[in-house]
C-alpha cells in the first residue's frame, strides 16, 4: 500500500511540475504587461508635461510623483478617476467632479493640466524666494512645503525616486 502511494506520487510529479511552470510563465507574462503599462502611462504624462512647456527634469520629477501617488499607474483613483496625482476635487478646472473622494477626469491630459496648474500657482507664490528644482529632492521638498503631500518627505521621496529610476534609469 505504502508503494503505491508512492508510485502515484512519483506520475503525479511531471504534472505538478507542469502546473508550477505554467503559473511562472503566466505570472511573468503578467508582470510584464503590468510593467509595459505602467510604463505607457508615465510616458503619457511625461509626454502631456513636456507638450505643456515643463523642462525635461521636471517633466520628469513629476512623472516619478504620478508613479508614486498610482502605485504604478495601478490605484483605483487613477483607474477609475484618471487621476495620475491623487489630487483632490476641491478647485481642480478640468476635474469633472468627485469620485471616491478624490477628482476624476475624462482623461489624463485633464488630470495633468490641474497638476500643472497647481504646480504654477505654487511656483509663482514663490517667485520671491530663491527656490531652486534642481533634483528630486528639492521637487519633493517643493511638494512638502506646499502641502501637496502628508506623508513624510523621507517616506514620499523614496517613492518617488523608486519609480524615477523605473521610468528613467
Amino acid at each position: 500500500m505504502l508503494s503505491l502511494g508512492l508510485h502515484t506520487r512519483a506520475r503525479s510529479s511531471p504534472i505538478v511540475l507542469m502546473l508550477v511552470t505554467l503559473c511562472g510563465i503566466a505570472l511573468l507574462i503578467f508582470m510584464y504587461l503590468k510593467r509595459k503599462n505602467s510604463m505607457n502611462n508615465a510616458l503619457t504624462v511625461y509626454s502631456e508635461l513636456k507638450a505643456l512647456g515643463m523642462s525635461d527634469n521636471i517633466a520628469k520629477y513629476a512623472t516619478a510623483q504620478a508613479g508614486h501617488e498610482t502605485g504604478g499607474f495601478t490605484s483605483a483613483i487613477f483607474k477609475e478617476n484618471n487621476n495620475c496625482f491623487g489630487m483632490n476635487y476641491e478647485g481642480q478646472v478640468n476635474a469633472k467632479g468627485e469620485k471616491n473622494g478624490y477628482a476624476y477626469y475624462d482623461r489624463i491630459s485633464d488630470s495633468v493640466s490641474d497638476w500643472l496648474a497647481w504646480y504654477v500657482r505654487n511656483r509663482n507664490k514663490l517667485l520671491s524666494l530663491p527656490l531652486f528644482i534642481t533634483s528630486l529632492e528639492s521637487f519633493v521638498s517643493f511638494l512638502k512645503n506646499n502641502d501637496y503631500f502628508t506623508d513624510t518627505e523621507a517616506n514620499y521621496l523614496a517613492g518617488c525616486q523608486y519609480y524615477y529610476k523605473q521610468y528613467f534609469g
